[in-house]
Protein backbone atom coordinates (compact mmCIF):
# COMPACT_ATOMS: atom_id res chain seq x y z
CA UNK A 1 0.00 0.00 0.00
CA UNK A 2 1.13 3.28 -0.36
CA UNK A 3 3.05 5.67 2.30
CA UNK A 4 1.65 8.61 3.17
CA UNK A 5 3.84 11.31 5.01
CA UNK A 6 2.34 14.52 6.03
CA UNK A 7 4.68 17.57 5.54
CA UNK A 8 3.37 20.95 6.27
CA UNK A 9 0.26 21.71 4.20
CA UNK A 10 1.07 18.76 1.77
CA UNK A 11 1.55 14.70 1.56
CA UNK A 12 3.83 13.20 0.39
CA UNK A 13 3.17 9.78 -1.31
CA UNK A 14 5.75 7.00 -1.92
CA UNK A 15 4.83 3.80 -3.56
CA UNK A 16 7.31 0.82 -3.84
CA UNK A 17 7.13 -0.82 -7.78
CA UNK A 18 9.95 -3.57 -7.02
CA UNK A 19 13.32 -4.02 -7.78
CA UNK A 20 16.28 -3.69 -9.82
CA UNK A 21 19.05 -6.18 -11.33
CA UNK A 22 20.78 -5.61 -7.99
CA UNK A 23 17.75 -6.00 -5.47
CA UNK A 24 18.01 -2.42 -5.05
CA UNK A 25 14.01 -1.23 -3.77
CA UNK A 26 12.22 0.97 -6.85
CA UNK A 27 10.12 3.87 -5.45
CA UNK A 28 8.11 5.92 -7.03
CA UNK A 29 7.00 9.28 -5.12
CA UNK A 30 4.87 12.46 -5.69
CA UNK A 31 3.22 14.97 -3.63
CA UNK A 32 -0.61 16.08 -2.97
CA UNK A 33 -1.44 19.78 -1.97
CA UNK A 34 -4.92 19.46 -0.95
CA UNK A 35 -7.53 22.72 -1.91
CA UNK A 36 -7.72 25.32 0.13
CA UNK A 37 -10.15 25.79 3.45
CA UNK A 38 -10.38 21.83 3.59
CA UNK A 39 -9.96 20.49 7.00
CA UNK A 40 -7.71 18.55 8.34
CA UNK A 41 -9.44 15.28 8.09
CA UNK A 42 -11.11 15.73 4.60
CA UNK A 43 -7.56 16.54 3.99
CA UNK A 44 -6.15 13.67 5.01
CA UNK A 45 -8.88 11.51 2.95
CA UNK A 46 -8.62 13.55 -0.21
CA UNK A 47 -4.73 12.67 0.00
CA UNK A 48 -5.91 8.74 0.20
CA UNK A 49 -7.92 9.23 -2.57
CA UNK A 50 -5.11 10.59 -4.36
CA UNK A 51 -2.95 7.89 -3.50
CA UNK A 52 -5.02 5.28 -4.21
CA UNK A 53 -5.17 6.12 -7.57
CA UNK A 54 -1.30 7.12 -8.15
CA UNK A 55 -0.60 3.94 -6.54
CA UNK A 56 -3.19 2.45 -9.01
CA UNK A 57 -1.14 4.33 -12.07
CA UNK A 58 2.45 3.41 -10.51
CA UNK A 59 2.00 -0.32 -10.33
CA UNK A 60 -0.71 -0.85 -13.07
CA UNK A 61 -4.03 -3.17 -12.82
CA UNK A 62 -2.39 -6.77 -13.49
CA UNK A 63 0.02 -5.94 -11.08
CA UNK A 64 -1.90 -5.28 -8.41
CA UNK A 65 -4.16 -8.30 -9.18
CA UNK A 66 -1.52 -10.90 -9.43
CA UNK A 67 -0.19 -9.60 -6.24
CA UNK A 68 -2.29 -8.27 -3.26
CA UNK A 69 -3.15 -9.93 -0.36
CA UNK A 70 -6.79 -9.57 1.22
CA UNK A 71 -5.00 -8.04 4.34
CA UNK A 72 -3.97 -4.90 1.92
CA UNK A 73 -7.34 -4.90 0.28
CA UNK A 74 -8.77 -4.77 3.72
CA UNK A 75 -6.85 -2.08 4.48
CA UNK A 76 -7.81 0.09 2.21
CA UNK A 77 -11.26 -1.17 2.47
CA UNK A 78 -11.31 -0.15 6.07
CA UNK A 79 -9.39 3.01 5.66
CA UNK A 80 -10.74 4.65 2.62
CA UNK A 81 -14.83 2.85 2.20
CA UNK A 82 -15.59 2.26 5.65
CA UNK A 83 -14.98 5.44 7.36
CA UNK A 84 -16.98 7.31 4.28
CA UNK A 85 -20.20 4.88 3.81
CA UNK A 86 -20.61 2.85 7.08
CA UNK A 87 -21.70 3.89 10.38
CA UNK A 88 -19.76 4.57 12.96
CA UNK A 89 -20.89 1.03 14.89
CA UNK A 90 -21.26 -0.85 11.90
CA UNK A 91 -17.14 -0.04 11.23
CA UNK A 92 -16.52 -0.70 14.88
CA UNK A 93 -18.02 -4.38 14.66
CA UNK A 94 -16.30 -5.21 11.00
CA UNK A 95 -13.44 -4.14 12.14
CA UNK A 96 -13.53 -6.23 15.88
CA UNK A 97 -14.94 -9.60 13.46
CA UNK A 98 -12.30 -9.10 10.57
CA UNK A 99 -9.09 -8.80 13.26
CA UNK A 100 -10.56 -11.86 15.39
CA UNK A 101 -11.97 -14.28 12.59
CA UNK A 102 -11.15 -13.50 8.75
CA UNK A 103 -7.49 -12.30 8.86
CA UNK A 104 -5.90 -14.93 10.95
CA UNK A 105 -7.65 -17.26 8.18
CA UNK A 106 -7.48 -15.27 4.82
CA UNK A 107 -5.80 -12.07 5.35
CA UNK A 108 -2.45 -13.29 4.31
CA UNK A 109 -3.57 -15.05 1.45
CA UNK A 110 -3.17 -13.87 -2.38
CA UNK A 111 -6.09 -11.98 -3.86
CA UNK A 112 -6.22 -14.59 -6.66
CA UNK A 113 -5.82 -17.12 -4.68
CA UNK A 114 -9.07 -17.04 -2.90
CA UNK A 115 -11.85 -18.59 -5.08
CA UNK A 116 -15.07 -20.00 -5.10
CA UNK A 117 -14.41 -23.07 -3.61
CA UNK A 118 -11.90 -21.86 -1.30
CA UNK A 119 -14.36 -19.69 0.40
CA UNK A 120 -16.71 -22.33 0.74
CA UNK A 121 -13.88 -24.40 2.29
CA UNK A 122 -13.17 -21.53 4.84
CA UNK A 123 -16.89 -20.63 5.69
CA UNK A 124 -17.43 -24.54 6.47
CA UNK A 125 -14.49 -24.61 8.27
CA UNK A 126 -16.00 -21.93 11.17
CA UNK A 127 -16.66 -23.79 14.58
CA UNK A 128 -19.21 -20.39 15.13
CA UNK A 129 -23.22 -20.07 14.96
CA UNK A 130 -23.67 -20.06 11.39
CA UNK A 131 -25.61 -16.68 11.92
CA UNK A 132 -22.04 -15.33 12.90
CA UNK A 133 -20.56 -16.97 9.89
CA UNK A 134 -23.08 -15.50 7.50
CA UNK A 135 -22.06 -11.81 8.80
CA UNK A 136 -18.23 -12.93 7.75
CA UNK A 137 -19.10 -13.87 4.76
CA UNK A 138 -20.93 -10.17 4.62
CA UNK A 139 -17.65 -8.65 5.38
CA UNK A 140 -15.63 -10.27 3.17
CA UNK A 141 -18.27 -9.73 0.17
CA UNK A 142 -18.18 -5.78 1.03
CA UNK A 143 -14.22 -6.02 1.17
CA UNK A 144 -14.06 -8.12 -2.60
CA UNK A 145 -16.83 -6.02 -3.78
CA UNK A 146 -15.32 -2.69 -3.48
CA UNK A 147 -12.27 -4.16 -4.45
CA UNK A 148 -14.01 -4.55 -8.00
CA UNK A 149 -15.29 -1.75 -8.09
CA UNK A 150 -12.02 0.03 -7.68
CA UNK A 151 -10.33 -1.88 -10.22
CA UNK A 152 -8.04 -3.61 -8.04
CA UNK A 153 -9.64 -7.21 -8.80
CA UNK A 154 -11.48 -7.81 -12.39
CA UNK A 155 -13.93 -10.29 -10.04
CA UNK A 156 -14.81 -11.30 -7.39
CA UNK A 157 -15.07 -14.69 -6.12
CA UNK A 158 -18.17 -14.57 -3.91
CA UNK A 159 -20.60 -16.29 -6.39
CA UNK A 160 -22.68 -19.41 -5.38
CA UNK A 161 -19.89 -19.66 -1.89
CA UNK A 162 -22.38 -22.44 0.62
CA UNK A 163 -23.08 -21.14 4.21
CA UNK A 164 -23.13 -23.54 6.50
CA UNK A 165 -27.43 -24.32 7.27
CA UNK A 166 -28.49 -21.68 9.73
CA UNK A 167 -30.72 -24.29 12.11
CA UNK A 168 -33.94 -23.19 13.55
CA UNK A 169 -33.41 -21.30 17.19
CA UNK A 170 -36.11 -22.08 19.52
CA UNK A 171 -34.63 -18.94 21.76
CA UNK A 172 -35.78 -16.81 18.70
CA UNK A 173 -39.16 -17.85 18.65
CA UNK A 174 -42.41 -16.20 19.88
CA UNK A 175 -43.70 -17.63 22.81
CA UNK A 176 -46.91 -19.63 22.46
CA UNK A 177 -49.78 -16.96 23.44
CA UNK A 178 -50.71 -18.45 26.85
CA UNK A 179 -47.26 -18.86 28.09
CA UNK A 180 -46.67 -15.20 26.71
CA UNK A 181 -49.68 -14.20 29.02
CA UNK A 182 -47.99 -16.42 32.01
CA UNK A 183 -45.35 -14.07 31.49
CA UNK A 184 -47.22 -11.01 31.56
CA UNK A 185 -48.66 -11.99 34.55
CA UNK A 186 -45.51 -13.23 36.38
CA UNK A 187 -43.90 -9.84 34.67
CA UNK A 188 -46.59 -7.69 36.49
CA UNK A 189 -46.41 -9.97 40.00
CA UNK A 190 -42.28 -10.55 40.71
CA UNK A 191 -41.30 -8.05 42.96
CA UNK A 192 -38.21 -6.08 41.13
CA UNK A 193 -36.96 -2.93 39.97
CA UNK A 194 -39.88 -1.09 38.08
CA UNK A 195 -37.99 0.78 36.11
CA UNK A 196 -36.51 -2.33 34.31
CA UNK A 197 -39.58 -3.90 34.69
CA UNK A 198 -41.16 -0.77 32.13
CA UNK A 199 -38.12 -1.22 29.82
CA UNK A 200 -39.54 -4.90 29.49
CA UNK A 201 -43.02 -3.89 29.22
CA UNK A 202 -42.33 -1.43 26.09
CA UNK A 203 -39.86 -3.48 24.11
CA UNK A 204 -42.73 -6.22 24.57
CA UNK A 205 -45.66 -3.30 23.38
CA UNK A 206 -43.92 -1.60 21.26
CA UNK A 207 -41.23 -4.48 19.30
CA UNK A 208 -38.07 -2.19 19.21
CA UNK A 209 -35.27 -3.14 19.20
CA UNK A 210 -33.35 -3.32 22.90
CA UNK A 211 -30.84 -0.18 21.33
CA UNK A 212 -33.76 1.49 19.43
CA UNK A 213 -35.83 1.59 23.19
CA UNK A 214 -32.67 2.46 25.14
CA UNK A 215 -32.07 5.44 22.40
CA UNK A 216 -35.78 7.22 22.98
CA UNK A 217 -35.47 10.67 24.34
CA UNK A 218 -38.65 12.27 26.21
CA UNK A 219 -38.66 14.27 22.76
CA UNK A 220 -39.52 11.23 21.10
CA UNK A 221 -42.52 10.37 22.84
CA UNK A 222 -45.70 12.47 22.14
CA UNK A 223 -48.15 11.87 24.58
CA UNK A 224 -50.91 14.43 23.31
CA UNK A 225 -51.25 12.63 19.86
CA UNK A 226 -49.97 8.91 21.34
CA UNK A 227 -47.22 8.60 18.76
CA UNK A 228 -43.66 7.57 19.74
CA UNK A 229 -40.84 8.62 17.22
CA UNK A 230 -37.61 6.07 16.73
CA UNK A 231 -34.64 7.98 15.62
CA UNK A 232 -31.97 6.72 17.23
CA UNK A 233 -30.48 4.00 18.74
CA UNK A 234 -27.83 3.61 21.84
CA UNK A 235 -24.88 1.83 20.52
CA UNK A 236 -22.03 0.82 22.87
CA UNK A 237 -18.19 1.60 21.02
CA UNK A 238 -15.28 0.03 22.68
CA UNK A 239 -17.42 0.49 26.08
CA UNK A 240 -18.46 4.33 25.44
CA UNK A 241 -22.40 4.98 24.26
CA UNK A 242 -23.33 7.14 21.28
CA UNK A 243 -26.48 7.74 19.83
CA UNK A 244 -26.47 6.61 16.07
CA UNK A 245 -28.95 6.52 13.55
CA UNK A 246 -31.04 3.57 13.53
CA UNK A 247 -30.03 0.52 12.15
CA UNK A 248 -31.66 0.97 8.50
CA UNK A 249 -33.32 4.04 6.89
CA UNK A 250 -36.70 1.91 7.29
CA UNK A 251 -35.89 1.64 11.12
CA UNK A 252 -36.44 5.71 11.60
CA UNK A 253 -40.37 5.13 12.31
CA UNK A 254 -43.58 6.00 14.40
CA UNK A 255 -44.86 3.79 16.35
CA UNK A 256 -48.92 4.57 17.84
CA UNK A 257 -49.04 4.23 21.63
CA UNK A 258 -52.19 2.49 23.03
CA UNK A 259 -53.48 3.39 26.64
CA UNK A 260 -51.46 1.05 29.09
CA UNK A 261 -47.91 1.68 26.90
CA UNK A 262 -48.33 5.47 27.68
CA UNK A 263 -49.62 4.52 31.39
CA UNK A 264 -46.05 2.95 31.44
CA UNK A 265 -44.25 5.66 30.19
CA UNK A 266 -46.10 8.46 32.15
CA UNK A 267 -44.83 6.63 35.81
CA UNK A 268 -41.27 6.29 33.69
CA UNK A 269 -41.29 10.24 33.35
CA UNK A 270 -42.21 10.04 36.75
CA UNK A 271 -39.31 8.19 37.88
CA UNK A 272 -36.86 10.61 36.20
CA UNK A 273 -38.67 13.75 37.79
CA UNK A 274 -37.53 12.09 40.90
CA UNK A 275 -34.22 11.34 39.75
CA UNK A 276 -33.28 14.81 38.38
CA UNK A 277 -34.52 15.97 42.22
CA UNK A 278 -31.95 13.40 43.26
CA UNK A 279 -28.65 13.78 41.47
CA UNK A 280 -29.46 17.26 40.70
CA UNK A 281 -26.12 18.59 38.40
CA UNK A 282 -25.16 15.16 38.38
CA UNK A 283 -27.90 13.54 36.12
CA UNK A 284 -26.11 13.51 32.76
CA UNK A 285 -29.04 12.75 30.21
CA UNK A 286 -32.30 13.90 31.57
CA UNK A 287 -33.51 13.93 28.28
CA UNK A 288 -33.63 9.85 27.99
CA UNK A 289 -36.23 8.18 28.87
CA UNK A 290 -34.35 5.41 30.19
CA UNK A 291 -31.26 5.51 32.40
CA UNK A 292 -29.02 3.98 34.92
CA UNK A 293 -29.35 4.93 38.36
CA UNK A 294 -26.41 7.49 38.24
CA UNK A 295 -28.39 9.29 35.00
CA UNK A 296 -25.98 8.18 32.72
CA UNK A 297 -26.86 5.87 29.42
CA UNK A 298 -28.71 2.67 29.97
CA UNK A 299 -26.45 0.13 29.08
CA UNK A 300 -27.75 -3.08 26.80
CA UNK A 301 -25.25 -5.44 28.24
CA UNK A 302 -27.07 -4.47 32.10
CA UNK A 303 -30.16 -5.00 30.90
CA UNK A 304 -29.39 -8.43 29.42
CA UNK A 305 -28.08 -9.16 32.61
CA UNK A 306 -30.78 -8.38 34.93
CA UNK A 307 -33.28 -9.97 32.53
CA UNK A 308 -31.49 -12.96 32.82
CA UNK A 309 -31.36 -12.19 36.61
CA UNK A 310 -34.95 -11.73 36.63
CA UNK A 311 -36.27 -15.16 34.66
CA UNK A 312 -33.66 -17.17 36.45
CA UNK A 313 -35.42 -20.42 37.46
CA UNK A 314 -38.53 -19.79 35.89
CA UNK A 315 -40.11 -21.43 32.55
CA UNK A 316 -38.72 -18.46 31.24
CA UNK A 317 -35.26 -18.63 31.79
CA UNK A 318 -34.26 -19.34 28.22
CA UNK A 319 -35.58 -16.12 27.18
CA UNK A 320 -33.68 -13.32 25.30
CA UNK A 321 -34.57 -9.74 24.93
CA UNK A 322 -34.79 -10.19 21.18
CA UNK A 323 -37.38 -12.54 21.90
CA UNK A 324 -40.12 -9.87 22.88
CA UNK A 325 -40.01 -8.36 19.84
CA UNK A 326 -40.91 -11.65 18.17
CA UNK A 327 -43.78 -12.32 20.49
CA UNK A 328 -44.92 -8.50 19.43
CA UNK A 329 -44.72 -9.35 15.41
CA UNK A 330 -46.45 -12.64 16.09
CA UNK A 331 -49.40 -11.30 18.02
CA UNK A 332 -49.82 -8.46 15.23
CA UNK A 333 -49.86 -11.67 12.48
CA UNK A 334 -52.19 -13.75 14.36
CA UNK A 335 -54.26 -10.94 15.40
CA UNK A 336 -54.82 -10.35 10.75
CA UNK A 337 -52.57 -7.50 10.72
CA UNK A 338 -51.44 -6.92 6.64
CA UNK A 339 -47.80 -8.36 6.56
CA UNK A 340 -46.39 -4.45 5.42
CA UNK A 341 -48.05 -2.80 8.28
CA UNK A 342 -46.15 -5.28 10.45
CA UNK A 343 -42.75 -4.65 8.43
CA UNK A 344 -43.47 -1.03 8.95
CA UNK A 345 -43.76 -0.90 12.40
CA UNK A 346 -40.90 -3.95 12.93
CA UNK A 347 -38.78 -1.18 10.99
CA UNK A 348 -37.47 -3.87 8.36
CA UNK A 349 -35.42 -2.76 5.58
CA UNK A 350 -38.55 -4.03 3.28
CA UNK A 351 -41.59 -6.84 3.42
CA UNK A 352 -39.57 -10.05 2.24
CA UNK A 353 -37.17 -9.69 5.70
CA UNK A 354 -40.25 -9.84 7.58
CA UNK A 355 -41.84 -12.98 5.76
CA UNK A 356 -38.37 -14.40 5.87
CA UNK A 357 -38.56 -14.14 9.63
CA UNK A 358 -41.54 -14.97 10.74
CA UNK A 359 -41.97 -17.83 7.64
CA UNK A 360 -43.52 -20.13 9.89
CA UNK A 361 -46.27 -17.85 11.41
CA UNK A 362 -47.47 -17.30 8.00
CA UNK A 363 -47.43 -20.96 7.41
CA UNK A 364 -49.55 -21.68 9.92
CA UNK A 365 -51.84 -18.30 9.44
CA UNK A 366 -52.31 -19.84 5.69
CA UNK A 367 -53.57 -23.11 7.08
CA UNK A 368 -55.69 -21.89 9.70
CA UNK A 369 -57.37 -19.61 6.79
CA UNK A 370 -57.89 -22.92 5.13
CA UNK A 371 -60.07 -24.64 7.84
CA UNK A 372 -62.01 -21.30 8.05
CA UNK A 373 -62.95 -21.54 4.32
CA UNK A 374 -63.87 -25.48 5.12
CA UNK A 375 -65.94 -24.69 7.62
CA UNK A 376 -67.74 -21.81 6.14
CA UNK A 377 -68.74 -24.06 2.83
CA UNK A 378 -70.16 -27.14 5.08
Amino acid sequence: MANITKRGNTFRIRVFVGTDGNGKSLIKSTTFTPPDGVTAKRAEKLAQEYAFEYERHCRGYVDLNENMRFSELAEWYFANYAPIELKESTVYTYKGQYKNHIAPVIGNMKIKDITTPKLTQVMQSYELNPATVKKLYVIIQSIFRRGVEQGFIRDTPCHNVLLPKRKASKRNKALEEDKLKRFVSFLNEKMWDEDFKRIIKVLLYTGMRSGECLGLAWEDVDFEHNIISINHTLTDLGGKHHLTPPKTESSIRQIAMGHDLKQILLAQRTYIEDLKLALGDDFAHPEMVFVSALGNYRDRNSVYHSFKRFTKGTEFSDMTLHQLRHCNATLLLNQGFDLKVVSAHLGHCNINVTADIYADVLRSMKAKAADQIELALK
